[in-house]
């Protein structure tokens, strides 16, 4: 029997494994699905309960703040000795860890947290431990911070003061430029560590006038440079003002030609040509416009133009600045008013011309008297001397010259109150070109004789 069942046991060994197992898996299913919602509440429960344990538990847990600013305190201890401290390396600054019990820290927030470097405990190496409180619950809990120590710079306190460079940026209207600049203060007192002041190379004040036409007044901000005209920031170096009123003055432009009056006369036999040359030609002017409304030109007397006996051309060079006008100045700061100017002499050329008498007369004659030029009347021309440039004296025609007595300049120069008959000797004022001059004075002989009734009769008849 029992190798009856080993035979059989071994042919069917496969099928009644599948059956078993298949019969196990059957009843693991019954067993999770039998009262399903029962099991999934006491899952729920079996949580709340786990959760209420751990709450009477109140586990320590740790919360970390971030950028915790530390308190330096006791600073007097080092400034009262004429000295200065810096903070390095940002280590004023610190990440706090807070560790305690979970109910505790709930209530703690960043602004609990204080952070304390006292100076008098500052060491040999130039450093002061932090120290870490809580305004809560401050024995109940522990600190940890990134940083043990805040880390100092100190050395001697020094003291300057330098002037302020104003200066402006941008380009005003077209038409104007910058007239002035007055700021409300010309000095900055500075102090800190000396280190950093002996850096400070200059202070400026930029204002910026881009596209103004009136005056303006702003505030404008103060900025430290070094030598290479690199900004310097640093909140150790202390100014007594960091702002600065400039007050800034808009005027316009005008262009204006150069004229030079010469002094005197070249060498006997010579003459100024006419030709008188500057370079620059003009210049470029800038005021108030109702001041230079008035201005055409600017005049120039200076010795430097002085020709006395020369016999050849003069250039020389002259500061112009001087003979504007007040209240005018440049309109191109960079220009410092300095003008070459050349001075044509030439040798004296003289030239006759014969004016046909018909081209004299007498201005105003007097209207009770008859007036004859008496050479008029004995010649047909009359000759007079010129002298000036060859080519002033040339451009004169006798055709086209004039001769006149002026009546009443003539009557002044005799001193008499009215005119009586008589033979008078008249000068004669030529219409002669400004660059050209007579050899000598010239006259006529003016007579005035009375009217005869009879002729006055007919000619009112």
């Amino acid at each position: 029997k029992i190798k009856k069942w080993r035979i059989i046991r071994s042919a069917g060994s496969g099928k009644v494994g599948l059956e078993m197992r298949d019969s196990i898996l059957k009843k693991a299913v019954r067993i999770v699905t039998n009262n399903f919602g029962l099991k999934i509440l006491a899952l729920i429960v079996s949580c709340g309960l786990w959760i209420v344990v751990d709450n009477i538990n109140d586990p320590i847990e740790s919360q970390p703040f971030y950028n915790i600013p530390v308190e330096i305190i006791n600073t007097d201890l080092v400034t009262n000795e004429g000295k200065v401290y810096e903070v390095l390396d940002g280590t004023d600054t610190v990440n706090v860890t807070v560790r305690g019990k979970r109910t505790v820290l709930s209530y703690i927030s960043k602004e609990d947290i204080k952070a304390v470097a006292d100076m008098s405990e500052l060491t040999l190496m130039n450093t002061v431990g932090i120290k870490v409180s809580s305004a809560r619950s401050n024995s109940e809990l522990d600190f940890k911070t990134n940083i043990d120590s805040v880390k100092f710079a100190i050395e001697n306190m020094k003291r300057d003061q330098k002037p302020i460079n104003v200066s402006t940026s941008g380009e005003p209207a077209e038409g104007y430029v910058v007239g002035g600049l007055k700021p409300s203060q010309n000095v900055v007192r500075l102090s800190g560590p000396e280190s950093l002041i002996d850096q400070i190379d200059h202070i400026d004040a930029v204002a910026n006038i881009d596209g103004y036409s009136s005056d303006i007044d702003t505030s404008v901000e103060l900025k430290l440079y070094d030598k290479e005209n690199n900004e310097i920031r640093n909140s150790s170096i202390k100014t007594n003002i960091s702002t600065v009123n400039v007050t800034v003055t808009i005027y316009a432009t005008k262009v204006v030609p150069l004229s030079f009056d010469i002094p005197d006369e070249p060498a006997n036999g010579y003459v100024v040509s006419g030709e008188l040359f500057s370079m620059p030609e003009t210049v470029t002017i800038a005021g108030r416009s109702s001041v230079l409304d008035g201005i055409s030109r600017i005049v120039v007397s200076d010795p430097a133009l002085s020709v006395e006996n020369r016999t050849e051309n003069l250039t020389t060079v002259i500061n112009v600045k001087k003979y504007l006008p007040t209240g005018v100045q440049f309109a191109d700061s960079s220009f410092g008013g300095n003008v070459s100017v050349t001075v044509g002499i030439e040798q004296l050329v003289t030239k006759e011309l014969r004016i046909p008498a018909a081209k004299f007369a007498a201005d105003k004659k007097p209207d009770n008297l008859k007036l004859t030029l008496r050479e008029i009347d004995t010649q047909e021309y009359y000759t007079i001397r010129i002298s000036g440039t060859k080519a002033a004296v040339d451009a004169v025609e006798a055709d086209g010259v004039v001769g006149v007595i002026d009546m009443d300049i003539l009557l002044e120069k005799l001193g008499l109150a009215e005119w009586v008959p008589g033979i008078y000797q008249g000068e004669i004022i030529f219409n002669l070109p400004n660059n050209v001059t007579l050899e000598q004075p010239y006259q006529m002989t003016v007579v005035l004789e009375a009217i005869e009734e009879d002729a006055a009769d007919n000619g009112n008849e």
